[in-house]
């Protein structure tokens, strides 16, 4: 017998599993066609769909005659986008395909397997680069392809009670944002009110240990004690 006739029979002998979607299947088929894929999830016509194949930190818009092989990488990860066009991007240079006009950026940070220290940034040709921030959204439907680089999360000064301090772009706490203050010599305690000043004036903004807010630079905190000696 030989080698490949001993691969078939076990082949024939077990079931591959893949996502779509975020639901798991299973096919007894260990080379399937695209639109196998798309009818056995429950994504029909076929032709009315888009299957992107998620692997080696890219994505690939797949033709519907196309066979992908279940068993070469372990199981095989698919989106599908109820669209009749593909969206092209480019993250340090390696192509990706989408099927919708727009990508969240968490589910492009998830596909590149980035770390909390990095974030994308947008090329622009007419204006400056532009960060993308945390749990935003990529736009795709422009004309041309959206071309993005992985780069190191920045930092960014921001004051509290009047000093500087240095902090990274992107969501932090309230308490995260007191920790740092904490930390670059600013004289306020962890149980101290933080409060936050509206860029255009106004009242200022209570933030509490666990609220998010958006740090961008420039943005202006307090922290007060405001126990009261018993």
């Amino acid at each position: 017998m030989t080698v490949v006739e001993k691969q078939s029979r076990t082949d024939a002998r077990k079931a591959f599993r893949f996502t779509v979607d975020g639901n798991e299947y299973v096919s007894d088929d260990r080379h399937i066609d695209t639109r196998e894929i798309l009818n056995i999830s429950g994504n029909h016509p076929a032709d009315e769909y888009v299957l992107i194949r998620i692997a080696d930190r890219r994505t690939f818009a797949l033709d519907l005659e196309r066979k992908t092989d279940l068993g070469e990488k372990g199981e095989e990860v698919f989106r599908t986008f109820h669209a009749d066009r593909v969206y092209r991007l480019t993250v340090d240079g390696r192509g990706f395909d989408w099927g919708d006009a727009s990508i969240d950026e968490a589910d492009l940070r998830r596909i590149c397997e980035i770390g909390e220290d990095q974030v994308f940034k947008l090329d622009r040709e007419d204006r400056p680069d532009e960060f993308v921030d945390d749990g935003g959204e990529i736009q795709l439907g422009e004309s041309g392809t959206e071309r993005l680089h992985i780069v190191a999360r920045p930092v960014v000064k921001v004051t509290v009670n009047g000093n500087p301090i240095n902090l990274p772009r992107g969501w932090m706490t309230g308490l995260e944002i007191k920790s740092a203050a904490i930390a670059q010599g600013v004289r306020i305690e962890l149980d101290f009110t933080l409060d936050e000043e509206p860029a255009g004036g106004g009242d200022t903004q209570i933030i509490g240990d666990d609220d998010r807010t958006f740090i961008e630079g420039c943005e202006r905190f307090g922290a007060v004690d405001h126990h009261e000696d018993s």
